[in-house]
Formats: C-alpha cells, sequence, structure tokens
C-alpha cells in the first residue's frame, strides 16, 4: 500500500507543473495588489527549484542538482556579464526578470528530465 501511495504522489508532483501551466491560459491571476508584471511561470519557478533537489533524490541521481544550481548561477553572472559589457547596460529589474524566466525553462526542463528518469526506475 505505502508502494501505491509514493507512486500516486511522485506522479502528481511530476505532472503539477504541467497541468498548472496548461490551466494558466483558461485562468487569469489577478495581481491588482502588486502592479507587477507576474506569470504563472514566476509562481511556478520556486517550487521547480525545490522539485528538482527532491526528484534528484527519489532518482537516485547523487549530486545533480548541485550541479544544476551552478549551471543557473553560472548562467546568472553570464547574463549580467553580457549586459553590463556587451550591451553597457544593466538594469538590475530586467536582469532579474529576464534570468528567472530562464531559470524557469530550465529548471522545467531538468524536472522532466529527472521526473522522466525516476518514473522510468520506479515504474517500469
Amino acid at each position: 500500500m505505502s508502494q501505491l501511495i509514493n507512486n500516486v504522489l511522485y506522479m502528481f508532483f511530476y505532472l503539477l507543473p504541467v497541468v498548472i501551466l496548461l490551466a494558466a491560459g483558461k485562468l487569469k491571476p489577478n495581481f491588482d495588489l502588486f502592479p507587477l508584471p507576474m506569470r504563472v511561470v514566476d509562481l511556478l519557478t520556486p517550487y521547480l527549484l525545490l522539485s528538482v533537489a527532491i526528484q534528484t533524490k527519489m532518482a537516485n541521481l547523487a549530486t545533480a542538482h548541485l550541479y544544476f544550481y551552478m549551471l543557473v548561477n553560472i548562467f546568472g553572472i553570464a547574463l549580467a556579464s553580457y549586459l553590463t559589457f556587451g550591451k553597457r547596460r544593466l538594469v538590475l529589474s530586467h536582469f532579474f526578470r529576464t534570468w528567472w524566466r530562464y531559470t524557469f525553462l530550465f529548471s522545467f526542463v531538468y524536472h522532466l528530465l529527472v521526473g522522466g528518469y525516476g518514473i522510468y526506475l520506479n515504474f517500469l
């Protein structure tokens, strides 16, 4: 019974970001309290960053999530360097918004890959 509950929870947390992204087109959240240009992907990124560590542990990939976090940070440093030296202009609000959206893309792809590998190990 415990294995069944673990499998159901694993599938739920694996499919949750996909379901939220599909439902985001139909549900438009109202952020009138904060007049910021926020989207659903901005709110989903912390979940994906936490999911990276949890799914890596469940898929028995020893320390792969640490390399992922290093990749995201190195990308942020490279993006800041490009904006500073290449375009000669670093606007922090633009930088953080761009970096956060790229972090979402990287973590979503990592979530799908490691989650799929974990499903392959646990279910097949």
